[in-house]
């Protein structure tokens, strides 16, 4: 129980509204412990760890079910009788009843540990994308899972040594969380849409409960779909006990959202309160402001007293930046997460901590035109159809050299291994040491970088962008103990997006053609045609330069030169004028300090 409370200890941001503490002693002791973020059902009746009074089953739940109350009717039927309220309860009986099928009729995000007392054996689950978290790192007298790494670090004493493979995908191209390990050795995370069974030997068993679908698998999307998809998921995502609030730019995804949400509002077990929305105080970065556009829609929905704004400094402190690296706990790709880190904390401290988000938009459907068009354009030259490259080369007014350095990835591996050390700043400080012993890591990552268009779009969603947005956001909004829910990654709508032409999903030009088409009679024309250039955190992601990092990087131990060059890193700091992808050499090494002291 000591080993578990120091766990339970390091995650208390996580559930700032109660705790939970359960052991099990049988063959092997599994201890149980919750910390509570109170959204569903209030009372004590939704308190954790829950135990099953029929079956004597224990759950532990980080999350939220969506449709639970259409499960709660459809257990009634069956003859269950409810106690509280809340979605655990729901899962608890759902597991009772359709074991495992249980999880297929799921509509949420979750990661959860059910213990079973008929057969000592633990069921681990997470939600079908991982929006939720949820790691594992096995001991010589058992296991550990917890939803953040620091929780396990915690509870053994210490964080593990760093993973190498993981600084070198993350310095090459920004990737993590494209694979089930972590930073740290011996700590990977649950993988999504699966089920574990762990016996109390420790032998695992997994099946998946969910399988996306590929082509021809599953009709397309057309616009009256997917709004009738948006609508639906982001109504059952308003479902909460506390009120509700949405994150709002001046572009098109959150104004959908904030419309959606005054539309529903009023609903059984809806409140929504309103939007915040994030902008700059200093005039240096008033072109990058939208609270006046953010504003105007407010109005025009007939909600400005129920608008937030937070205007801020854009250059974080080095107190800010401190804790926004430790609270990430691994590197993170981009400096422009200040901006949700400072909103999440905006919510908090106005009272609320229910947050609709458009998480997973831009990935569903296509909202990176020049990325996208980029990787179409190179496929046509590679299959020699050269008037279909120009017309897109021409249409989306790409630039030559981003389709150059798609291009690039079909060079031989060599050339290609001199190319990146040269001329990418965050790949040339790479350890040499690293460097050599990675060979066979950057020949994986290029044949992930040779993918089409159809496909990159659906690793993005599945394998390496999205992930990565998942992770920065839970840890961020979580800080705060905020709750985000996105409806954008509503499954339903996942699946068929995913299935879907790539062209017919962003168009040309402005990207998410479906979505605006979907959204065009519910927000003025401004709001869903426009070319959307700024969003949260766009100041702070051209600043690392004027960022408060030189004294941060002469407090990293020495030992990271295992992995970077740190003192060519601290001379590059120094003269200023940075690549943006410098910044992951940055955030590496202030990960690093962040640990490893």
């Amino acid at each position: 129980m000591i080993v578990a409370r120091r766990g339970l200890d390091a995650i208390a941001h996580r559930g700032p509204d109660g705790e939970g503490l359960h052991a099990c002693d049988r063959d092997a002791v599994t201890v149980f412990g919750h910390r509570r973020l109170s959204i569903l059902d209030l009372s004590q009746a939704a308190a954790q760890p829950m135990i099953c009074p029929e079956t004597g089953n224990i759950i532990v739940f980080n999350g939220e079910i969506y449709n639970f109350l259409e499960l709660r009717e459809q257990l009634e039927a069956k003859g269950h009788c409810f106690y509280g309220n809340g979605d655990t309860e729901v899962l608890l009986a759902g597991w009772r009843v359709w074991g495992r099928d249980l999880f297929a009729r799921c509509n949420g995000m979750w990661a959860l540990a059910i213990w079973e007392r008929a057969s000592g054996d633990m069921i681990v689950c997470r939600d079908r994308l991982g929006v939720k978290p949820l790691y594992v790192h096995r001991t010589r007298d058992g296991l550990m899972l917890a939803s953040e790494i620091r929780a396990i670090a915690a509870m053994r004493g210490g964080y593990p040594e760093p993973n190498p493979d993981a600084i070198f995908d993350f310095m090459t191209l920004g990737r993590s969380e494209h694979t089930s390990q972590t930073f740290f050795q011996g700590i990977d995370a649950v993988t999504p849409g699966q089920v574990w069974r762990i016996a109390q030997d420790g032998a695992i068993t997994t099946w998946p409960y969910h399988r996306w679908p590929g082509a021809g698998e599953a009709p397309s999307l057309e616009a009256k779909d997917v709004r009738e998809l948006v609508r639906d998921a982001t109504a059952l995502r308003l479902r909460s006990d506390v009120p509700t609030v949405t994150l709002l730019s001046g572009g098109l995804d959150s104004s959908v959202l904030t419309a959606t949400g005054l539309a529903c509002d009023g609903r059984p077990r809806v409140a929504f309160a309103g939007a915040f929305t994030y902008g700059y105080g200093d005039e240096e970065f008033a072109r990058f402001d939208e609270t006046a556009s953010a504003a105007e829609l407010m109005r025009e929905l007939g909600a400005a007293d129920r608008h937030h704004v937070r205007k801020v400094r854009a250059l974080p402190e080095t107190e800010e930046l401190d804790d926004l690296v430790r609270v990430q706990e691994e590197p993170f790709s981009t400096p422009s997460i200040l901006a949700s880190y400072r909103t999440y904390r905006a919510v908090r401290e106005a009272g609320y901590k229910v947050v609709i988000s458009g998480e997973g938009s831009d990935e569903t459907f296509g909202g990176y035109p020049s990325r996208y068009q980029a990787f179409a354009i190179r496929e046509a030259l590679r299959a020699g159809r050269l008037p279909t490259a120009l017309r897109l080369l021409a249409r989306s007014s790409i630039e030559a050299s981003l389709v150059a350095n798609r291009l690039a990835w079909d060079l031989p591996l060599p050339a290609l291994a001199k190319l990146l050390r040269r001329r990418r700043p965050s790949v040339g400080l790479i350890s040499d040491a690293l460097w050599a012993a990675s060979r066979r890591r950057l020949a994986a990552l290029q044949d992930d970088m040779r993918s089409s268009v159809r496909e990159r779009l659906r690793r993005d969603v599945l394998t390496t962008s999205l992930p990565q947005i998942l992770r920065m956001t839970d840890r961020n909004s979580m800080r705060f103990g905020v709750e985000v829910r996105s409806p954008f990654l509503d499954y339903r709508l996942v699946e068929r997006a995913l299935v879907t032409p790539v062209q017919r999903l962003m168009g040309d030009t402005h990207g998410k053609v479906l979505l605006r088409q979907a959204f065009a009679r519910d927000l003025p024309d401004r709001v869903v045609w426009q070319h959307k250039t700024t969003g949260f955190g766009h100041a702070e992601q051209f600043l690392v330069s004027r960022m408060p990092i030189r004294d941060m990087l002469d407090d990293v131990p020495e030992s990271i030169s295992a992995y970077l060059d740190i003192a060519r890193l601290r001379r590059d700091a120094a003269a200023g004028d940075l690549h943006t992808t410098f910044w992951l050499a940055v955030s590496v090494a202030l990960w690093y300090r962040s640990v490893y002291v």
